[in-house]
């Protein structure tokens, strides 16, 4: 209740006065309070505790609803039967009158701190339960106007009694509540108060027990771990690394030529397996007619070619007739073919970069690719940039001679 301090609500309030309470003795009075609280406890036990406030007036009470207006109604009535069927054969006999009204009310702290409600909403109630007889329930034409729109049944309960003036000069037009029928029911039915929740029995928890004589084992297996694992990391970046030195700078793999050493003859004679029977000759791969760097196909031409003075100096010293074919095949198996044409030379320039692809074969990216050596003849260059239009042109390529293309992309 306290997070609702200082708001204002539109809520019921029951109005409650003990009759003929201050003419009484003293004894008398706190004997009709006690019963005036036992029968307001009873009549308002169905009512949670956060939806009602209780403010003790000292000859009755006031009570403020603040959830259902319904509750209000069958407070008031079940209040008015039970004091009527009271039992009043041990004096004092205890008589009520009783005041509802619908307002505003505001929730404020009193003296004690604990909740109180002022406001129009309860000023009214006690005005209008002033003007109830002994045993009679007066309600405001607010409340009447509410409760009349809920259920027809409750509007029959209803019995205009005119409009009366208070001492302030007010004018309130009341309605005095009937008996109730017995088959009476509210249009919302009584929530069925909270069952408390239920908890399992929790058990406590169950810690493994833990063996100190097996831990020396079980660090020596772990020891081991810790030294083939970076073992094992060593080998497997390794094996990138040497993977990664035998490609090109485009990614391709590089073409490693067999080269016979100058001064030895290769055999002739083909390879024999374990059972004495020929090895089956695997075919060379062939050689892609481009090479990428310059210096690398100068090597390549003399390296072909240190084996071929050596296969003729070792023809010369031996009979001719059985030279020549041991230096045609030695030149076959050993060497890589070499074309009878000198080649062309293509420098290529774009800017700021481009793939080249020459006949359709993608030969690098430029730069760091500058010369290209071709064949002889008529080829097609394509340059590719992804952020640009490809450029095609046609090239014809003379022995030995050497040709540029540059080539700036523009959008």
């Amino acid at each position: 209740m306290a997070e609702h301090t200082n708001r204002t609500f539109i809520c019921s309030v029951l109005f409650i006065d003990i009759v003929d309470y201050s003419r009484c003795m003293v004894a008398d009075q706190i004997v009709l309070k006690e019963r005036f609280n036992a029968v307001l406890s009873e009549a308002i036990a169905g009512v949670a505790t956060d939806d009602r406030i209780i403010l003790d007036t000292g000859d009755g009470a006031a009570v403020s609803f603040l959830g259902d207006p319904e509750d209000t109604l069958f407070a008031g009535m079940s209040l008015r039967d039970a004091v009527a069927s009271y039992d009043v054969t041990s004096p004092p006999r205890l008589q009520i009158r009783v005041g509802v009204n619908l307002g505003p009310v505001r929730l404020v702290k009193d003296i004690n701190g604990n909740p109180n409600i002022i406001g129009d909403g309860i000023n009214v109630a006690q005005r209008v339960m002033s003007f109830a007889e002994p045993g009679q329930i007066l309600v405001s034409r607010s409340y009447h106007e509410v409760m009349a729109r809920l259920s027809e049944d409750y509007a029959k309960l209803f019995h205009y009694q005119g409009a009366m003036t208070d001492k302030h000069v007010r004018e309130h037009e009341v309605y005095a509540i009937g008996p109730a029928p017995s088959n009476l029911q509210r249009t919302v039915p009584v929530p069925t108060p909270r069952q408390a929740m239920r908890f399992p029995n929790l058990l406590p928890l169950k810690f493994p027990k833990v063996n100190l004589r097996g831990w020396p084992e079980a660090l020596a297996v772990n020891s081991k771990l810790l030294v083939a694992a970076p073992l094992a990391f060593t080998l497997i970046v390794g094996t990138g690394v040497i993977a990664r030195s035998h490609r090109n700078a485009d990614g391709a793999p590089k073409t490693v030529y067999l080269v016979a050493t100058p001064g030895e003859a290769p055999s002739a004679e083909p390879a024999k397996g374990d059972a004495g029977e020929p090895a089956p000759r695997v075919e060379e791969p062939k050689v892609p007619p481009r090479v990428e760097d310059p210096r690398s196909s100068r090597r390549v031409k003399d390296a072909v070619a240190a084996p071929k003075a050596g296969a003729a100096i070792q023809a010369a010293k031996a009979n001719a007739a059985e030279a020549a074919p041991k230096a045609q095949e030695s030149e076959t198996v050993a060497t890589a073919p070499v074309s009878s044409q000198r080649e062309a030379t293509l420098n290529i320039v774009a800017l700021p970069w481009a793939e080249v692809f020459v006949d359709g074969i993608r030969q690098g990216v430029t730069p760091p690719l500058r010369a290209i050596f071709l064949r002889p003849g008529k080829h097609r260059v394509e340059l590719r940039n992804t952020s640009f239009p490809a450029h095609v042109q046609t090239v014809e390529l003379k022995p030995g001679a050497e040709l540029s293309i540059t080539h700036r992309f523009r959008r």
